[in-house]
């Protein structure tokens, strides 16, 4: 039931009472008629935080090691979510074993910025059959790697609309470079989630509070607009 050899795990009527426990615990519910509808491309299973449980239970649970959500080191439905959602392109399920492996070992071998690592993990993502995992793991890369390294890195997702996903992401990490200016209708989604989730710029948050592009976004950036405000030394800075 575990799928660990010699360790039995819980039985089938113990399973379906976890269930029970757990699917009432959801933040977000589908069938709520106040879902917002970018939820439903926010999904824990889609999230790169996501870590799907073994077994019967990994099917539909997995654990959340986001430490910027409030679930961090807590077991979440797949079909839940919260604001701190960051896209993997892929949706992780146990049963892919062996794409779970990969996905790991491409992301142990980003976050180590070996060089030598590196060209090999390019070499393994130009044969990588998943091509949602590869664009993935291409994202991630361009937000790491050094501005002259990037076209290399483009040039890996597959050509059509992977490659142009891979060159609006740059596009996005420059305006973040930069340092945003404008209006936020100008900046993309993602470009307005990040900054509302990590800027330290109480006038930027006001601003994306009051014209974000989606509710979501508006109601992120009011959030940690109001936490920024109440933290010791940042006063209401207007």
């Amino acid at each position: 039931m575990t799928g660990i050899l010699g360790h039995p795990g819980p039985s089938a009527a113990e399973c379906s009472a976890i269930h029970k426990r757990w699917i009432a615990e959801r933040n977000r519910r589908t069938e709520d008629p106040g879902y917002r509808e970018e939820w439903y491309y926010e999904q824990c299973g889609s999230c790169r935080f996501w870590l799907p449980l073994s077994g019967e239970l990994g099917s539909d649970y997995g654990a959340c090691a986001n430490q910027a959500s409030p679930f961090d080191g807590r077991v979440r439905f797949e079909h839940d979510g919260c604001e701190a959602f960051q896209e993997a392109g892929a949706w992780s399920t146990p049963e892919d074993h062996d794409a779970h492996r990969r996905w790991m070992m491409y992301l142990r071998t980003l976050d180590s910025m070996d060089e030598d690592g590196l060209t090999l993990l390019r070499a393994a993502l130009a044969e990588e059959p998943d091509r949602e995992m590869a664009l993935a793991v291409i994202l991630r890369a361009l937000e790491v790697v050094g501005g002259s390294e990037r076209q290399e890195w483009i040039e890996l997702a597959r050509p059509g609309e992977d490659r142009e996903h891979a060159e609006a992401r740059v596009r996005d990490l420059d305006i973040l470079a930069g340092g945003p200016t404008g209006v936020p209708d100008e900046w993309s989604n993602w470009t307005q989630r990040r900054i509302a989730a990590t800027s330290s710029d109480l006038a930027m948050l006001d601003l994306l509070a009051q014209a974000g592009r989606t509710r979501s976004i508006r109601r992120m950036a009011a959030e940690r607009r109001q936490a920024m405000g109440h933290r010791p030394g940042t006063g209401n800075n207007r």
